[in-house]
């Protein structure tokens, strides 16, 4: 009788971060030619959610008396927060199989249902209706990355005066939407993973800043512009998407940029060290003439 290992894959959170595990699911999945069990525990479920690969979706949050079942268990939680200077699949990856170099897809994969695909594609030709781009204006922890909404009403209004297409703003309900011309389409906390995925996919551009919807949108094609602060965009872009498609990084107008591999790891925060912790300037000083020529750089 053959052999079939139970493999235990550990990342909780967060929500990026747990997508930004599937190339590692995936390599496993390959050294065994499919021919094992794999586990993800995890807090962000919904990122493995119809993936293939995987056997059970597990809630870390559950008692752990199950763990002792596995035949080999791979701990992400503070990889890359241990290893700041490597891009964070760089980091999973030391710590899965030793190098970089043994992940040979390095894609990252998200799956939708047909319900998904449809439930999404009716949002499109109902609410949407026309050519559109995705934004999402992010409100979380981390405050380098929280800019505020009198910046992104500024980006918005570029877009809207650089192109014609209707502007969907997606994220949760807690975060930043604006309502102040009729192409503006507000979708906070209107849609699951794979929906937010599909329509994505079905956009002609997604601009955000560094977050889990970034990684969302480098599951699929579609142009992506995105801003980073703390963090720089060599550590968090995506690796191996499909030729042609675009990644353009947009970084702050400051001599610190990046900072965040400067710090004593493990690093779970960044306090700026320039000026208020939960003010730093970086994410005041985006150009917009920088987010003007990129954005004519994808679009035209």
């Amino acid at each position: 009788m053959s052999f079939k290992p139970k493999i235990a894959v550990i990342r909780q959170l967060a929500l990026g971060d747990v997508i930004l595990t599937t190339p590692i699911v995936k390599q496993i999945y390959a050294d065994y030619s499919g021919v094992c069990d794999i586990d993800v525990i995890t807090l962000k479920p919904e990122a493995y959610k119809y993936n293939p690969m995987v056997s059970q979706v597990r809630l870390a949050s559950e008692p752990m008396n199950f763990i002792g079942t596995y035949d080999k268990i791979i701990n992400l939680d503070l990889a890359y927060e241990k290893y700041p200077k490597v891009h964070i699949l760089e980091a999973y990856a030391l710590y899965s199989h030793g190098s970089l170099e043994r992940i040979h897809d390095k894609k990252i994969d998200l799956y939708s249902s047909p319900e998904d695909h449809a439930s999404a594609s009716k949002l499109i030709n109902e609410q949407i209706q026309g050519e559109y781009l995705v934004i999402h204006m992010r409100r979380d922890t981390w405050p380098s990355r929280n800019l505020k909404p009198e910046v992104w009403k500024s980006i918005i209004d570029q877009i809207l005066m650089q192109t014609t297409l209707k502007i969907v703003q997606v994220g949760s309900e807690s975060e930043i939407a604006f309502d102040h011309d009729p192409r503006l389409i507000n979708l906070l906390g209107a849609l699951n993973l794979a929906e937010l995925r599909e329509i994505i996919a079905s956009s002609k551009l997604f601009f955000g800043i560094d977050s889990g919807t970034l990684h969302v949108a480098s599951s699929t094609n579609t142009p992506i512009i995105c801003l980073f602060t703390s963090a720089h965009h060599s550590l968090r872009m995506p690796l191996e998407r499909s030729p042609g498609a675009v990644f353009l990084p947009i970084a702050p107008r400051i001599g610190c940029y990046g900072c965040q591999s400067s710090f004593a790891p493990p690093i779970t925060g960044v306090v700026c060290p320039m000026g208020d912790p939960f003010s730093p300037p970086c994410r005041d000083l985006f150009d917009l003439d920088d987010i003007s020529k990129t954005i004519r750089a994808v679009l035209g």
